[in-house]
């Protein structure tokens, strides 16, 4: 149950130490989708280290029986953040301006198979996010996960727009974003 986890907040330096556990979480969340060369193990963990360099990268990692249940994990972005950049669907200006403090990205969110339907997803979510001091948070979401946008959706998050990361073989998602000056969605 999603009260026997236990929740760590590790910085980039605690990434290095956890790269395996990372490894294998990601490969058996993800085993359906590891023949894409884009989602593959090696460019995920790449991915993961670039996302570590970052000024205030965080992430948390769910224990549970010794062993990882789940991670969350982001940044700040940066002012003039290349993250809109990929947008395919035209939006106001205004919303995708960055000055550093504004926005924390949220990159990765994945429970394991074996927890998941059990709240730790949603606990992983909250504790990474409701104590950032950023007004907003983004992140991106396959349009065709439907169970992770019905989540994300009862979480409070609202869509802005299509997107295209700058990868040359990076998929089509959704853009969304959640409004962190309001109390915590259920």
């Amino acid at each position: 149950m999603a009260d026997e986890l236990r929740l760590e907040h590790l910085d980039s330096e605690a990434l290095k130490e956890h790269e395996d556990a990372i490894s294998a979480l990601y490969r058996v969340t993800y085993r359906d989708e590891l023949d894409d060369p884009f989602h593959t193990t090696e460019r995920f963990m790449e991915r993961i280290r670039n996302y570590s360099k970052a000024p205030g990268f965080e992430f948390v990692l769910g224990i549970t029986n010794d062993n990882p249940a789940g991670l969350a994990l982001g940044y700040p972005l940066p002012a003039q953040a290349r993250w809109w950049r990929g947008l395919t669907t035209p939006v106001d200006p205004e919303l995708i301006e960055e000055d550093g403090t504004r926005t924390f990205a949220l990159c990765e969110l994945m429970t394991h198979p074996d927890w998941q339907g059990k709240g730790i997803g949603h606990r992983l979510h909250d504790e990474l996010l409701f104590k950032r001091p950023e007004q907003r948070a983004t992140l991106l979401v396959d349009s065709d996960n439907d169970t992770a946008r019905r989540a994300y959706e009862k979480w409070g998050w609202r869509q802005i727009g299509k997107i295209r990361p700058g990868l040359p073989d990076a998929p089509h998602y959704d853009a969304l974003i959640l409004d962190l000056t309001v109390s915590m969605p259920g």
